[in-house]
């Protein structure tokens, strides 16, 4: 056998026996391929956000569809890198998907948290004797469009700013709910209208 056919034989180094410098290489490129994962999902994450403001409307099938596409391109970012994609199988691209899908659902969920209303109300008056006319006025943030009142005493208000006479005395624990096409929060004030007898000379 000649010393060139020798050559020729020798075994590809395996992982354990790459050198420190080849170790780090693959390293670098294990964090680059996870950092194009995160990105990939943070971006159509925000994308699915803002396609869900202007179109109003249940769009989970079209985000989904949106955060696979997100996982498709990254093999061509892959290559404008200038790592070679064809060494990756089904594990590692179950790995990318996974990381993309889980960045996509953080951020499209933190996105549309940020919309849902947080309820919070005054009124002009919180004490008196009966009868007591009290004005409400909601002050939620994040523009509800519908507004669910218990007033304490049995009745209810669908208005923005209900108005209500307590006829008898008593403390009553007022709750609003406010909603719009992104969920809705609740405030409750426990005895927040105390209401006195009528005093009578």
């Amino acid at each position: 056998m000649t010393e060139d056919t020798r050559e020729e034989e020798q075994p590809v180094l395996s992982r354990k026996n790459k050198t420190k410098l080849e170790k780090q290489a693959d390293h670098i490129v294990r964090i680059k391929k996870t950092l194009v994962a995160c990105i990939a999902g943070i971006f159509v994450g925000v994308l699915s956000y803002y396609l869900q403001i202007t179109v109003k409307n249940d769009i989970g099938l079209l985000a989904f569809m949106l955060m696979l596409a997100g996982v498709v391109l990254q093999r061509h970012i892959f290559i404008l890198m200038h790592i070679d994609s064809s060494k990756l199988g089904a594990k590692d691209w179950l790995y990318q998907g996974f990381m993309t899908f889980a960045f996509w659902v953080m951020t499209w969920t933190i996105l549309l948290s940020a919309m849902v209303p947080v309820a919070g109300f005054s009124s002009n008056v919180s004490s008196g004797s009966a009868p007591l006319a009290v004005n409400f006025t909601d002050s939620s943030s994040n523009t509800p469009t519908a507004w669910n009142w218990s007033l304490g005493d049995g009745t209810f208000s669908t208005v923005q700013d209900p108005v209500k006479t307590y006829a008898s005395a008593g403390n009553f624990t007022v709750n609003l709910t406010a909603t719009n096409a992104y969920g809705n929060n609740t405030i409750t004030k426990t005895d927040y209208i105390t209401v006195y007898p009528v005093v009578t000379s």
